[in-house]
């Protein structure tokens, strides 16, 4: 029995059964309503906005800005703009502001003077101070990150899935993990200072209570409280052991002297959790949002030469009272 076809007329027909299939499914995805998720990812595929750290930014404001020194702007006519360089005069970095992400292309080309002796030498502007260096991420990026975390009691896979909805993909725990490592990193002379005051006060109370593991409860150390009776300021120490004991001029108290339900999200993060949490205490003792006032603070500290007392959070005492 012969067939009615060859084996090249039925692979023929076969593949062009196959794409007539593939068709047919992308005409079925077209009428769909696609969702917001799905434009962005379609969005990544024609024109992602690459930046630094592995990080790409599908949707959000995009800004170019160009920086000329202030020499420059004063006598132009006495410089001359060298040609540009994207891989050294072109830099990006990520912001967050409001409810969206920023994108600022920064330009800082070189330009050359030329001295009445033959000699020459050439000028740019460097990047505004960031706490994380280098990189492509502000400092307005890890305070969000932060405001989340100990003050909204926001998951870290919350965040997540916070950045990917809102347009950032290619964050992970890890990162966010160094983002607030570092922010801790710059704060630490602050909050080593902070605790050198309270304990110069002459009433000081003492509480310590064990501070479990949030995905499983389970204890993993203490945190420790030293508060000032006269000024109400409280400070806080991760411990690994506990250790109430009493300084001097000072008493043990039997129930935590700020109401708060403090958590660590994982068995090494019990000092950055006491750091942050001593802040955002002094904060709200002092009626200040947390997350303002640790944006100055980052953008003063580099560099600040002053008294380190000044950079607390200060109460507005000139508001009138209700």
């Amino acid at each position: 029995m012969s067939l009615p076809f060859e084996a090249d007329d039925v692979a023929a027909l076969q593949e062009a059964r196959e794409e007539a299939l593939l068709e047919a499914q992308q005409a079925r995805m077209a009428r769909r309503s696609r969702t917001l998720k799905q434009v962005r990812r379609e969005r990544v595929l024609e024109a992602p906005c690459r930046l630094g750290d592995g990080l790409t930014l599908i949707s959000g404001l995009q800004r170019a800005c160009k920086l000329v020194p202030l020499d420059v702007q004063k006598k132009p006519a006495e410089y001359d703009e060298l040609p540009l360089d994207e891989e050294r005069d072109v830099s990006e970095r990520l912001e967050f502001e409001g409810s969206c992400f920023s994108k600022t292309r920064y330009i800082h080309p070189r330009f050359l003077r030329r001295c009445g002796d033959g000699s020459s030498y050439s000028v740019t502007c460097r990047l505004p101070v960031c706490t994380m260096g280098n990189s492509a991420v502000g400092d307005t990026l890890p305070v969000h990150a932060i405001c989340h975390k100990f003050c909204d009691r926001l998951p870290v896979y919350r965040q997540l899935k916070f950045f990917s909805d809102y347009g950032l993909v290619g964050v992970d725990e890890p990162m966010l993990a160094r983002w607030m490592q570092a922010v801790a990193d710059v704060l630490t002379p602050l909050y080593r200072m902070f605790r050198e005051l309270i304990q110069a006060s002459e009433q000081l109370q003492v509480y310590e209570a064990p501070t479990g593991d949030i995905r499983d409860k389970r204890p993993i150390g203490h945190m420790q409280a030293i508060r000032c009776a006269e000024t109400g300021r409280v400070h806080y120490c991760w411990l690994e052991e506990l250790s109430v004991v009493a300084p001097e001029r000072g008493e043990v108290l039997s129930v935590p002297p700020v109401v708060r339900d403090l958590f660590v999200a994982a068995p090494g993060e019990g000092a950055l959790s006491a750091l942050f949490y001593t802040f955002i205490g002094e904060c709200e003792r002092c009626g200040v949002e947390f997350g303002e006032w640790l944006l100055a603070t980052l953008q003063a500290l580099p560099g600040y030469r002053g008294d380190l007392r000044a950079l607390l959070p200060q109460a507005d005492v000139g508001q009138p009272s209700a």
